[in-house]
């Protein structure tokens, strides 16, 4: 597939990702960097609610259904608004199109640096997407790493049922399992069948997902952030843009080694949902009732969309807003105790407390935080290595990444302390920085805080990007303005030097110029790992023979056919590439039923064991794959699944093909 049409699957996935969003906000009044940053939340709660209704009704998901989903979306926002503001009348603090939530003046400040936005976004879109693109190298390459494949195959089952909804898991068992399908509902849409083809149409588009989610989406998420967090200070917000693609936790790991999608996209979604409940908190009473009213309702449905993507999204919001929420209500109780009104601040305290215990009683007794917090992961490393890991972004490797970019998030600090305003950022930034240390850390009561990330520190990592970059965006105006004064010194008399905003910006390149794009090598090395099967370290499990064998096989096996065979070796890409049903189409263990987990343990004894046969003609399965690569070889393989290993096909079997050391067989034995 060539990447002129990998950049047309790239539009249509930006689409998917903001027009409901965007559309739904400035019907409500949002306008700029705001109303960008914080669509795709929206649009992620409208796909959420949307896939359990269509599914309900026995409509399919597709693009026809999600549109007219949208559109009758968009008549009861038109008719609540007419409804709301009759023809004629207009509210005295109803919502005008020239304001912004943020105020006419933080409107006109941003409109001022509309361009230079434009071009930190453009900017910053390239940085971040050549190293990933170079890593993949094929812009239909399958990512071979272990969420991937579950993650792949969910999107194969949503294309093929028509049924997107979080609550039907995503293989069709009948059982009403939770999942976030919001990442899987999205890829689904985007037509890959149209440039490219059939076996290519699902990986090109989830390709697709993480260049857009990795660039353009994530930075102009970042630059709502940072304007709502320094309304008046537009350069702040631009230059958190500039610097958003320089730390390698987010989105290179998630995207890559960690092949988190739906995790991804939560923690993608989590600024510009940040940039609301900012805005709601920092809201003004000049800001008006029904205004801050249409703000608080959106910043709820922000939430839920966060939510849906991924649940530990939710967490994340908290940790990077928390502060701020904390401080706004203790200063309004504060006010409201010294005003007089104690017994309403002691009877509102109770009814909190109340809904805190009660809600925490709920959430940990539900199974699914059961199994988050009884989550075993083995300690990494010391809690001072791992805070210094963070904050010099020695990620990919042992050295600093970005060595002027970590001295900025450092002066950023130190500007903040000063600021009784502002202060809150680094007290998100600290709380992601020590839960980062406690997941990565020893085993103590204090490291079930992270269970939620499944203990797993690169997952609370991809969160520090979101405040660093402001951080660092405050960092480099301050050095941009100590670059000034010094300038404006050693000037000859009757010359004009550059003010600080230009000094910072001079800064920023030269932050890009010296760490070689980035980190751009070492991210795109990330990605060869995770894509290009002679590079990747955690084992291959298709080669580039096996890759064109699985692209074959629908023209290979006939339909209806079923292929049984270890899902580590590549046998699980035969549903997602293939469009054929893998009895085993993941890698964990964890959903099997009794069936597959006899043939995984016993199928090697085909010829004796009567039992085999039965469970064989019992799923439908047609076609055995085998692989004899090992884990000598740089392949995959499953230690846990004996019976798919040494089985004996010279007899019982007929070869269909051969590519490199896997082979594909017909099962005859139980003819």
């Amino acid at each position: 597939m060539a990447w002129w049409g990998q950049s047309l699957l790239c539009l249509t996935f930006a689409l998917v990702l903001f027009v409901p969003g965007t559309v739904v906000l400035r019907l409500l009044g949002a306008r700029g960097t705001l109303a960008l940053g914080a669509a795709p939340a929206l649009s992620c709660a409208f796909y959420a609610a949307a896939a359990p209704v269509l599914a309900a009704t026995g409509i399919a998901w597709g693009a026809v259904s999600v549109g007219i989903s949208l559109l009758l979306v968009v008549l009861v926002l038109v008719a609540g608004r007419r409804l709301v503001r009759p023809a004629g009348r207009s509210a005295p603090d109803a919502p005008r199109a020239p304001v912004s939530w943020l105020g006419a003046g933080a409107v006109d400040a941003l409109v001022a640096h509309r361009r230079w936005f434009v071009v930190a976004v453009a900017v910053g879109s390239v940085v971040a997407v050549v190293p990933m693109a170079i890593g993949m190298g094929d812009p239909a390459a399958p990512l071979q790493q272990w969420d991937a494949v579950f993650h792949l195959n969910g999107v194969a089952f949503i294309r093929e049922t028509g049924v997107a909804s979080t609550i039907n898991g995503l293989y069709g068992a009948g059982n009403s399992v939770y999942y976030p399908t919001v990442w899987h509902s999205m890829v689904a849409l985007v037509p890959g069948d149209l440039v490219t083809t059939a076996a290519d149409a699902i990986t090109s588009a989830a390709n697709a997902s993480s260049l857009v989610m990795g660039s353009v989406a994530w930075l102009v998420g970042l630059g709502a952030f940072g304007a709502a967090c320094f309304p008046r200070r537009p350069e702040i917000a631009v230059l958190a843009v500039a610097v958003g693609g320089a730390f390698s936790m987010f989105p290179t790991v998630i995207f890559s080694t960690l092949a988190q999608w739906p995790n991804g996209l939560s923690v993608m979604l989590v600024p510009g949902a940040a940039a609301l409940w900012v805005t709601l908190l920092r809201s003004t009473p000049d800001v008006g009732r029904s205004r801050r009213a249409v703000l608080c309702g959106t910043a709820l449905v922000a939430l839920v969309g966060v939510g849906s993507a991924h649940g530990s999204g939710v967490v994340g919001l908290a940790v990077v807003v928390g502060p701020l929420a904390i401080l706004v209500a203790v200063r309004a109780v504060r006010h409201a105790w010294m005003s007089g009104r104690r017994r309403a601040v002691l009877l509102l305290g109770a009814v909190v407390l109340g809904l805190a215990v009660t809600g925490t009683s709920l959430v940990m007794q539900s199974t699914v935080m059961h199994v988050l917090f009884s989550f075993e992961r083995l300690p990494q490393r010391g809690y001072a290595p791992s805070v210094v890991r963070t904050l010099l972004d020695t990620v990919m490797s042992a050295w600093p990444g970005n060595i002027l970019v970590s001295v900025a998030v450092l002066v950023g600090v130190v500007v903040l302390v000063r600021s009784r305003d502002q202060r809150w950022l680094l007290v998100s930034a600290g709380t992601v920085v020590v839960l980062v240390a406690l997941a990565a850390g020893p085993s103590t009561p204090l490291r079930a805080l992270t269970g939620v990330w499944y203990t797993q520190a690169a997952r609370i990592e991809a969160l520090y990007p979101i405040v660093a970059a402001v951080l660092a965006a405050v960092g480099f105006v301050a050095l941009g303005s100590a670059a000034s004064r010094v300038a404006r010194r050693r000037a000859p008399r009757g010359w004009e030097t550059a003010g600080a905003s230009s000094w910072a910006a001079v800064l920023v390149v030269v932050a890009l110029v010296t760490s070689l794009g980035f980190q751009a090598p070492g991210r795109s090395g990330r990605f060869a790992e995770a894509y290009d099967p002679a590079q990747i370290r955690w084992g291959t499990m298709l080669s580039v023979e096996e890759i064109a064998l699985m692209r074959e096989l629908r023209e290979i096996v006939p339909p209806g056919s079923v292929i049984l065979g270890d899902p580590h070796n590549g046998t699980a890409f035969a549903f997602s590439m293939g469009g054929t049903h893998a009895v085993l189409p993941q890698l964990g263990t964890s959903a099997m039923d009794e069936a597959q987990t006899y043939l995984r343990e016993h199928f090697r004894d085909i010829e004796s064991d009567p039992e085999v046969c039965r469970y064989v003609e019992e799923l439908g399965v047609t076609h055995f794959y085998e692989d004899e690569a090992g884990e000598l070889d740089g392949a995959k393989v499953d230690p846990e699944s004996p019976g798919l290993h040494d089985v004996d096909t010279s007899t019982g079997f007929s070869v269909v093909a051969v590519a490199g050391t896997a082979t594909l067989l017909t099962i005859d034995a139980c003819s």
